[in-house]
């Protein structure tokens, strides 16, 4: 029972945190909504904004699956709506009755709610989440565009025939303006090197910026009463009528003429407050760890909006920010978003004359900060990789995604968001199309165009090299879907009856449906009963699941799925030669004479070498010699196997860049010049070498030279071999 107790006080507590919150925003919203009806309309604006956030969120609250969503009139939703009172303004049955106007607006807040409650029974918010990340951002990005020029344009006065075509109207207003959006954007970085920076980022930087700029514009308005820092609210009260049923029976022929404007517009508006809410719950499923019904929850947020229009109000959708500050603040059930929707009822009911005092400068600078924070950070890392890549096709892929960013937010912001909107389901579309027209296979090789890092003696390359039809990569790209997994399925089985392995590299792959899925199922039963081998690499996060599930547990495939492409060559490599186990030495360690770094030498010039070496051991996981130490030696690998590492980029771990096997040399650069080591090397299994100190080759240098002068030949040729390959591997893959 105190359990239940805490619970519930907790999410009341969390519920009155969200209030707080959700307040600002919602007034702000619905004075965005109804700006271009003039500054006389604020308070009706925010009016129906609070509407909004009280009946809209309690009702999807009720009858959502029971969680911590808050639900509250957004940003993007009120432009939409902005963007429909312009179009009515010029529509000359409405034009300068406002009143009409302000209805047409709540018959289209109620048809998007009924756009989107038939959203969610058909389950197309399952098709709207697949929506192509670079379109979403593309028109998010042209939103947060038209919210910050809508912003500042008050603020500026604008003469391009004049010598100064810009200039600052009511500077003093303008800095409130400036100073507070900076204090919400900037409020998070800045505490945080402070101290007891803790409990200052659990406060909510538009919380600080509302009040802050509330407390600066009273007191400026105090120390200088002559100050022109623009007019508060006004009276703030929820209206008893709401504006459909103030219509007269006279007026509903002149909404119903206005039919083609209001449905489009409803139809955008249900879009993006699915987009938004889409969006929010998926950040709540990834924070609080809940499971949500995306038809149930959908559903909800549409009655939500009906009943928000009926009783005056703006489109709602769910609030991430609202959302977050519930849940951290400890909300865990709807008690909390119905809190919100109360706390709100009672403000708005017993404090109207404290709203009626909010400054509107300070409204402005909250939807300036919501219009930068709303530009996705993505575009900047998009650009960055136009940039600086060094992969051709990594390249191609970001102009690529840049261009319908571009493409969207153009149309948006220099159009409309009606049109903005049409352009991003268009290119939504055709990059379906596209995605699924593409081949699925990008390039293949075989063998003998690709090989690992793995440095191999001569006799161990002249095998693979015979062998190299044996083996074959298939680069995938795109969707694997029902339309090319029977094109994929027939090329590889066409490349089984000449190949014994091959590797699929996924990383090209972005979905892979129920088709997809059953296609690689049957390749890979297929694969075991013919004795062959299939590999998956490179296999990209969101997939690894489902490849692992078709991959099965059996010990004998275990080591389907590799990490890389050059695990899966190397993997491919050792099986080839284990086939052909008759053409390599049989000798558990390697006698001198089969190293390739001592070819050439007789067996009067191996022992004077052997004179110089000494033979050392290493147990698997082993350093064998750590990156910074001193170069002064090398080593003759005559059994098992090492790894060559660097540190990664972070710093935090290491990586591995190539491998030895038996039969070469290690560290050899010691011979050619003093340098300290570049990396570190590491036995991957129980290791026998022979140690080479620099001093021994300076005294074959001094007494051997016949030998020394082979010695470097040799090296020379091998250290060219590895340049050779290096060089080929880097064309192949650009």
């Amino acid at each position: 029972m105190a359990s239940i107790g805490m619970t519930w006080r907790a999410d009341l507590s969390a519920g009155l945190i969200a209030a707080v919150l959700t307040l600002p925003i919602c007034v702000a919203s619905g004075v965005l909504a109804f700006a271009p009806l003039g500054p006389d309309y604020a308070p009706a604006g925010a009016s129906a904004g609070l509407i909004g956030a009280i009946f809209g969120g309690a009702v999807s609250a009720l009858l959502a699956t029971s969680s911590f969503v808050v639900t509250s009139p957004r940003v993007s939703e009120s432009l939409v709506l902005a963007s429909l009172i312009v179009a009515l303004s010029r529509t000359t049955p409405v034009a300068n009755d406002k009143t009409l106007i302000i209805a047409a607006v709540t018959a289209c807040v109620l048809l998007g709610g009924l756009w989107q409650t038939i959203f969610g029974l058909v389950g197309i918010a399952k098709v709207i989440k697949f929506t192509p990340h670079p379109v979403l951002v593309g028109f998010l990005n042209g939103v947060a565009v038209l919210i910050i020029i809508s912003q500042c344009k008050p603020y500026l006065l604008i003469n391009p025939a004049t010598s100064n075509p810009v200039m600052v109207d009511k500077p003093w207003m303008v800095g409130l303006f400036a100073a507070t959006a900076a204090v919400i954007l900037l409020f998070p970085a800045v505490t945080k090197r402070l101290p007891g920076s803790q409990r200052l980022t659990r406060i909510p930087p538009i919380v600080i910026g509302f009040f802050g700029g509330i407390a600066a514009y009273y007191a400026m308005k105090a120390l200088q009463p002559s100050l022109e820092l623009g007019p508060t609210l006004g009276s703030v009260h929820l209206a008893l009528l709401p504006p459909l049923l103030k219509l007269s029976s006279g007026d509903w022929p002149a909404i119903a003429r206005l039919g083609v404007n209001s449905i489009t517009i409803s139809v955008v508006v249900a879009i993006v407050a699915t987009l938004d809410s889409m969006l929010t719950f998926r950040t709540v499923q990834n924070t609080g760890d809940v499971k949500l019904s995306p038809v149930r929850d959908l559903l909800a947020q549409g009655l939500g909006n009906c009943v928000s229009a009926i009783a005056g109000g703006v489109t709602t959708a769910a609030s991430p920010s609202a959302t977050l500050g519930a849940y951290r603040a400890g909300g865990r059930s709807r008690i909390t978003p119905i809190t919100c929707a109360l706390a709100l009822l009672v403000m708005s009911l017993f404090l109207p004359n404290y709203l009626a005092r909010i400054p509107t400068v300070v409204l402005s600078s909250i939807l300036l900060a919501v219009g930068v924070q709303m530009f996705d950070r993505w575009t900047f890392e998009i650009v960055n990789d136009v940039r600086q890549s060094s992969s051709t096709l990594h390249r191609r892929r970001a102009l690529y995604d840049l261009a319908v960013v571009f493409i969207v937010l153009g149309v948006t912001v220099f159009y409309s968001l009606v049109a903005g909107v049409i352009a991003g389901c268009l290119l939504a579309g055709i990059i379906f199309v596209m995605n699924m027209s593409r081949p699925i296979v990008r390039r293949s090789f075989s063998g003998a165009d690709i090989q690992s890092k793995r440095i191999r003696p001569a006799a161990d390359v002249a095998i693979l090299n015979d062998t190299a039809r044996q083996r074959s990569v298939l680069q995938l790209e795109g969707v694997l879907f029902f339309g090319n997994a029977d094109d994929l399925s027939v090329r590889i089985r066409k490349l089984f009856e000449a190949s014994e392995m091959i590797a699929l590299d996924m990383r090209g792959v972005s979905d892979i449906d129920a088709s997809g899925a059953a296609s690689l199922t049957n390749l890979v039963k297929k694969c075991r009963e013919l004795k062959k081998h299939l590999l998956f690499c490179e296999v990209p996060p969101a997939h690894i699941d489902r490849i692992a599930q078709l991959a099965g547990k059996s010990d004998a495939y275990e080591q389907q799925i590799k990490s890389d492409l050059d695990s899966a060559l190397e993997w491919m490599e050792e099986r080839s030669l284990q086939i052909h186990a008759d053409k390599r030495s049989k000798a558990d360690v390697l006698q001198l004479a089969e190293i390739d770094f001592l070819a050439g030498l007789d067996d009067a010039a191996l022992r004077r070498l052997s004179e110089v070496l000494t033979e050392r051991n290493f147990a698997a996981g082993e350093i064998i010699c750590r990156r910074g130490d001193q170069g002064d030696r090398m080593w003759l690998l005559t059994k098992g196997s090492v790894s060559v590492r660097l540190p990664t980029a972070d710093g935090r771990g290491e990586k591995r860049i190539a491998s030895l096997a038996r039969g070469t040399i290690i560290g050899e650069m010691a011979l050619v010049e003093t340098a300290r080591r570049s990396a570190t090397i590491v036995a991957d299994e129980p290791v026998v070498c022979y140690e080479l100190p620099r001093s021994g080759f300076e005294c074959l240098l001094t007494e051997q030279p016949l030998i020394a002068t082979k010695l470097l030949a040799n090296l020379s040729r091998e250290l060219a071999r590895r340049l050779r390959r290096t060089s080929e591997d880097l064309s192949l893959l650009s």
